[in-house]
């Protein structure tokens, strides 16, 4: 089985070099099309031959093949089919393998639906070719899944690292793979873009759902991760800055910046070279982001990446990076002329001017992120916490008004007495909304005044709703519920760019009281029934202590009793937290229990026994957490409804001519096309 899946890659780069010979003479040549509809073909086969190897890999672990190196380095028969699926992604070998096989699916249904053999289409699909063979050679020459089992490995495996063991942790890598793979085809674009002279919207067209489809499911692999971090690790937090959740956002905030400008791009034809560089970058960013979790290299300074160090998927990885911004950076410089645009301020307060800061804050961020995680640890250092949190926390808030002005604003100029009109109730809820916020988190300085900005966001983008609402039910002689929904039904790019927004408001608010207003309270009592610890309003009294088996698996066990002393100490359930030690892989996982609240999380961890046997404990009363999940909840349905298919309204001429018996063509109605 192992020579099958192997011979399967090797089929596929055959397949693959086929391809770009083909795309290379259809595209000289002057009747290429037979030539280009072979390319087409190949990249379909490639997806084929690329599942077969999948499938090889997938089989051996349902069927625990030890004879598979890798299947014995991540799996053991006692595993779930559920955690034994899992097992696939959870080395480097699988998860290059899988992200191979996402990015094959996606050209394959591009070449699938490239039946007219655009011109276009086809660069883009013979950029694409090159970057499926990168990883073919990669996987062939530096991490084979296929390899045979080293002597010493136990037959019987030797399992899934048991932090992993976790749903969330389950479906994060998978969901980051799909936003790393789904933004490859918007780099294909803007390369075929440059490579064909063509700087039309006509790239962009095609680019932009790409774009919102990997941005979705980076948002959603971003927000499990957090969530795993938060209730596995047994830390209290969902962010601490590691060089491995420092990557998975960089690309997040590269395809952010993208989508913007491709609204710039598309509606008032501007922002063309930052739009083909932020394509490229977005793609660069999704390779820096494997390299630093699969290459071993921050190993020593990431609880997340991959303990060896691979130098040759160092160098390789690092290879293909320059070779990206090199021929980017090539491309643009021959073909600035044809992509330059006349990039004119009339004013600052504009739409122009928001979506140039949009772009500069993102890019800017991204760059001094990404080399504070790379660049420290290769001289054995590494910047701490507080440098990305002074860092993010003025430039959050600058954000956060950037992004609730923007929509206020004209294209080309507003009337700043306008804008502080349409701006005075926010600024008005904010004000008082300070108040209550000021006596109850006060002490920290930032966290208060990122609040104030988080509820002045909030209350403008639902203002915005309403103006939006009530001019349409005005214009349409409805009621403000009606305008409301046509907002949704009509002009869904916008109604659900202004959700995305609410949704970081709200989180943001999250973010300030969770990090910033974390009470850490650590405890030591005697392992005897009766004792008990204090946290805020609580008392933890001590039930029993008890230590149990499970199948490969020893667990402690402490089982307190939750009690509100403010309500007569009355009974408010039980929380465990528990220690397990993992029998096959030798390591000891954390259990937190945690007591969710509307307003706070209360966080229970059991840190093992001292000398004198007396249990460690630790208690962190997080407040506002429910807010970031919320937000990201949020977040991610805003970006839903830009993604659903926009309806069409259908005009009096079309209804009369269906009375009439004839088909007119169907035309979008001026006035309720909405903001795209």
């Amino acid at each position: 089985m192992r020579n099958v899946g192997s011979f399967a890659l090797i089929v596929t780069i055959v397949i693959s070099l086929y391809t770009a010979y083909s795309f290379y003479v259809g595209n000289k040549v002057r009747k290429g099309e037979k030539q280009q509809k072979a390319g087409n073909d190949g990249i379909i086969w490639q997806f084929a031959s690329v599942t077969i190897a999948s499938l090889v890999l997938f089989v051996a672990f349902i069927t625990d093949d030890f004879s598979f190196g890798y299947v014995a380095d991540h799996s053991t028969p006692q595993m779930s089919i559920f955690y034994k699926i899992a097992a696939f992604w959870a080395g480097h070998e699988g998860s290059l393998l899988l992200w191979l096989w996402m990015l094959t699916g996606f050209t394959a249904l591009l070449a699938f639906l490239n039946r007219k053999n655009d011109r276009l289409t086809n660069i883009a699909l013979y950029i694409s070719n090159y970057i499926q063979l990168f990883f073919l050679i990669t996987l062939l020459t530096a991490t084979n899944p296929f390899r045979a089992v080293e002597l010493g490995v136990p037959l019987t495996g030797v399992g899934l690292n048991p932090l992993l063991m976790h749903w969330a942790m389950v479906l994060h890598p998978p969901t980051l793979f799909m936003g790393y793979a789904g933004l490859t085809i918007p780099f294909a674009f803007a390369i075929a873009a440059l490579m064909d002279r063509n700087a039309s919207s006509d790239w962009v067209n095609r680019a932009h759902k790409w774009t919102l489809f990997a941005w979705f499911f980076l948002t959603i692999g971003i927000f499990l991760g957090a969530l795993w971090a938060y209730v596995v690790l047994g830390w209290g937090g969902y962010w601490a800055w590691d060089p491995v959740e420092n990557a998975s956002i960089l690309p997040w905030f590269v395809a952010t910046a993208l989508l913007h400008t491709f609204t710039m791009y598309r509606r008032r034809g501007g922002m063309k070279l930052w739009a083909v560089s932020l394509a490229s970058l977005s793609f660069v960013m999704c390779i820096l982001a494997t390299f630093i979790t699969r290459s071993g290299l921050l190993a020593d300074v990431s609880v997340h990446s991959f303990p060896e160090l691979k130098k040759d998927l160092t160098i390789l990885f690092g290879g293909l990076m320059l070779v990206v911004g090199g021929l980017t950076a090539y491309l643009i410089s021959i073909r600035s002329k044809e992509f330059e645009t006349q990039e004119f301020f009339s004013d600052f307060l504009s739409k122009h001017f928001t979506y140039y800061l949009n772009n500069i804050a993102l890019v800017a961020f991204t760059l001094i992120i990404a080399g504070a995680t790379v660049i420290p640890p290769l001289f054995k250092k590494s910047l701490g916490v507080e440098f990305y949190n002074r860092l993010a926390e003025p430039l959050g808030i600058l954000y956060l008004l950037l992004i609730t002005i923007c929509p206020y604003l004209g294209w080309k100029k507003t009337e700043g007495n306008n804008l502080l009109k349409q701006l005075a109730f926010p600024a008005g809820v904010a004000a008082i909304a300070a108040i209550p916020l000021y006596l109850e988190w006060g002490s920290n300085l930032i966290g208060f005044i990122t609040m104030v900005v988080a509820v002045f966001s909030m209350t403008a983008i639902l203002e915005l709703f309403y103006l939006r609402a009530r001019a349409r039910a005005k214009s349409r002689g409805v009621g403000f519920a009606s305008g409301l929904f046509s907002i949704f039904r009509f002009s869904r790019s916008q109604a659900g760019g202004y959700i995305s927004h609410l949704g970081m408001a709200i989180m943001i608010f999250g973010i300030a009281g969770s990090m910033l207003y974390v009470q850490d309270i650590p405890a030591s009592i005697r392992p005897q029934p009766g004792e008990a610890v204090w946290a805020s309003n609580y008392e933890f009294k001590l039930k029993e202590f008890r230590q149990t088996t499970r199948p490969g698996q020893q667990v402690n066990h402490v089982v307190f009793e939750m009690r509100d002393r403010n309500d007569g100490y009355k009974l408010i359930r039980e929380i465990a937290p528990k220690m397990v030690y993992h029998e096959v892989q030798r390591r000891q996982v954390l259990e937190a229990a945690i007591h969710y609240e509307p307003l706070r999380d209360i966080f229970v961890v059991f840190n093992g026994v001292d000398k004198q046997d007396n249990l460690l404990l630790n208690i962190k009363i997080n407040p506002l957490i429910s807010f970031v999940w919320i937000g990201s909840f949020i977040l991610i349905f805003g970006s839903i409804i830009v993604m659903w298919p926009k309806a069409v309204a259908v005009t009096q001429e079309e209804t009369a001519g269906a009375e009439s018996g004839k088909k007119p063509a169907r035309r979008r109605k001026g006035a309720l096309a909405g903001a795209e």
